[in-house]
């Protein structure tokens, strides 16, 4: 099953949102904006083949570069 996460994304701070294919929502969290630990985070509550979405503003194109090198699936 495809989870999708959804990241709202500040300086300091990233929450962190995973859905399931019926917009059910199965965990909800933050962690600091440093790419390893967004990329922890939506490994172990979204697994491996999480499909990310990102708001635009101006760190996205920084964290996609940086998520997609990671081996995340993002979109902006």
């Amino acid at each position: 099953m495809t989870r999708f996460v959804g990241l709202d994304v500040s300086q300091k701070m990233t929450v962190i949102c995973v859905v399931d294919d019926a917009g059910r929502r199965l965990w909800r969290g933050q962690c600091p904006t440093v790419p390893e630990q967004i990329n922890a985070a939506v490994r172990r509550n979204a697994g491996d083949d999480a499909r990310i979405g990102i708001e635009t503003g101006p760190m996205t194109p920084w964290l996609v570069h940086e998520l997609r090198n990671l081996g995340l699936g993002c979109v902006s």
